[in-house]
């Protein structure tokens, strides 16, 4: 290997979206750690042409300088690129403009960049970015992945579509609790990693630790890895054959009829594209540094990419077409999509975010802050309340539209702060405790104008609504805490073992139950398959989040009964509705808890 240099400190770069506006997306209560963070490109994957993908050129530049100009926007103050000695001399050409903070070391195999990954983790102090050399992506998405400090320790996820090539991980309750790599797999996986990693300064003692253990096994691989190895690639090559199938005659070929791997024979265009992205994915040190942190306990959360562009193209045929693709997405409006949350619930993902989000936007274009909007929300809340109060029809229709008008607001906080990137621990508090806040009040100026306005006592009522709402938000919070002290608590399998510790084999009882299975087992296995048939078919993904309650539904049904009829209808749906809820929450918690197939459940019910 070359000789690592050290990066000569210096002001970060001031990007084309620096400034002002970038300067919001930074959590004022959150220390700035950006100001030391350094950067590990690897440019180690080789391209169809030859040389390393990462110099394939893309809008007059390379990929290569560009990702490193994207990273020195956003506050890295060095970078160390990893590659090849066949290709040091072009690489250092390519990255010559960029300043005096960036430097070229070379390894030549896998275990190399593992090594020079530990070194690099235990020189110095600040955070680091990991990333592939090759990558054609928004800014935006890095923002999101780097500016976001509340998670010291992230990685840069997205959906299959998006990355077909890449490993994926599970997550539970925004913790990834296992990893994949070419030699690693993961049961009942939740996302795909997209291969940037953001290290905190306290994690990189341990990214050190599992660096040099990874490079070592690297060097001569296990017997595990090797089968898992051999299996994936089997699969690779009855994937790319199905691809076909189903572009040639439109259907899709059947899972359970599939040919023997080594009997498929390809075009030679697919066999080439198989065998590149087979070579990149045994020289890509990022899954093996992820699982190596995932498996040392680390406190990885993903930053999902969502809708920004992401791809990392292998020739130069790949890197025009998608640089046309770039060049046609509009980046602001990914950026706008990705403010939004992705797991709403029914009523606000088709009834108010279509909307809010762009308020969201008016909002961050006049400087107002997520908290202001949270202030703003609990008071339009408060007004709604005390219109419920007044005990007149008039007064229930006002209060109907004030509390919609709160939500609509409420909404707008937190896609506000997402768009912005201004995230912060108060308002986090202050979102959930006014949001508690003011629903109650709603209750209380519910009941008082019922008892004003229609000599209808419903205080017992409201108490019982109350108390469940209550009940079930303690439940919640119990359940939440209950699934990450399971996520710490569990053990982790060590580096040499190719399952992530026995989340493989209870999936397959649900295509092959075995035979000696008791009856009640095998009826919830049976039960959890209908399920998941359903849940493909996206009908319970739906009708759950629907059941379940959330704080939209709950305050359109409180708006929609109490303009239309009165408060003591309002608490009879809620407490019935809420009913349902809790029974539903309950049995769901109960089959996931379920010893034998509860680990199955969870696939349906997560």
């Amino acid at each position: 290997m070359g000789p690592v240099r050290e990066p000569q400190p210096r002001e970060a770069r001031r990007g084309p979206d620096s400034g002002a506006g970038a300067a919001r997306f930074r959590s004022p209560d959150v220390k700035d750690e950006s100001a030391t963070t350094e950067a590990l490109v690897f440019a180690t994957t080789a391209a169809a042409e030859g040389g390393p993908a990462a110099l394939l050129g893309v809008a007059g530049t390379t990929l290569l300088a560009r990702l490193l100009d994207q990273l020195q926007s956003l506050g890295v103050t060095g970078a160390t690129v990893v590659t090849r000695p066949d290709w040091e001399a072009s690489v250092r050409e390519a990255i010559a403009e960029l300043g005096p903070d960036m430097s070229v070391v070379t390894a030549r195999e896998l275990s190399d960049d593992l090594r020079l990954a530990a070194a690099t983790a235990g020189r110095a102090q600040g955070s680091l970015v990991l990333a592939p050399a090759h990558l054609l992506i928004h800014r935006e998405a890095l923002v999101g992945l780097l500016a976001d400090l509340r998670p010291a320790s992230a990685i840069l996820s997205g959906p299959h579509e998006r990355a077909p090539w890449s490993f994926p991980f599970r997550s539970v309750r925004g913790r990834i609790s296992a990893a994949g790599s070419p030699y690693h797999r993961v049961g009942r996986p939740t996302s795909y990693f997209l291969g940037v990693l953001k290290v905190a300064a306290h994690d990189r003692a341990e990214l050190g630790r599992a660096a040099e253990q990874l490079a070592e096994l690297a060097a001569e691989p296990p017997d595990q890895w090797e089968a898992e190895l051999a299996r994936k690639t089997d699969d690779w090559r009855l994937l790319s054959w199905e691809a076909i199938v189903e572009r040639e005659t439109g259907t899709a070929p059947n899972p359970a009829l599939r040919p023997d791997p080594e009997s498929v024979r390809l075009d030679p265009a697919t066999e080439a594209d198989l065998e590149r992205r087979t070579r990149a994915a045994l020289s890509d040190p990022l899954s093996l540094l992820l699982v190596g942190l995932v498996r040392s306990d680390v406190f990885l959360f993903p930053s999902n990419a969502r809708a920004f562009f992401y791809t990392t193209p292998l020739s130069a045929e790949a890197a025009a077409l998608a640089d046309q693709e770039l060049e046609r997405s509009d980046e602001d409006r990914a950026r706008l999509e990705a403010a939004v949350k992705h797991n709403d619930g029914f009523f606000t993902t088709f009834f108010v975010s279509p909307y809010s989000k762009y308020l969201a936007r008016f909002a961050a274009a006049r400087g107002w802050t997520p908290n202001a909007i949270t202030v703003a929300s609990f008071a339009i809340g408060v007004l709604a309340a005390g219109s419920f109060a007044l005990g007149s029809r008039a007064g229930l229709v006002a209060g109907a539209i004030l509390l919609q008008i709160s939500f609509t607001v409420d909404c707008v906080d937190g896609q506000l702060a997402r768009y912005t990137r201004t995230f912060s621990r108060l308002g986090a508090w202050l979102d959930s405790v006014f949001d508690r806040t003011k629903e109650y009040l709603v209750f209380a100026g519910l009941a008082v104008g019922s008892l004003r306005g229609f000599d209808d006592d419903v205080w017992i009522l409201a108490a019982a609504a109350l108390t469940l709402q209550t009940v079930r938000h303690m439940s919640d919070f119990a359940f939440m805490a209950r699934q990450i002290v399971g996520v710490v608590s569990a053990p982790q399998a060590t580096l040499d073992e190719a399952n992530d510790g026995g989340w493989i084999e209870p999936l397959a009882a649900l295509k092959a139950p075995p035979p000696d299975l008791p009856p009640l087992q095998r009826l919830v296995l049976w039960f959890v398959s209908a399920l998941r048939a359903l849940r493909r078919a996206g009908v319970t993904r739906w009708a759950g989040r629907i059941l379940a309650f959330p704080i939209g539904e709950r305050f359109a049904l409180i708006s929609l009964t109490a303009a239309l009829a009165s408060p003591r209808v309002t608490f009879i749906a809620l407490l019935g509705w809420g009913g349902v809820a809790t029974t539903y929450a309950f049995i769901r918690r109960l089959v996931a808890s379920y010893e034998v197939p509860g680990r199955i459940a969870r696939a349906v019910f997560r």
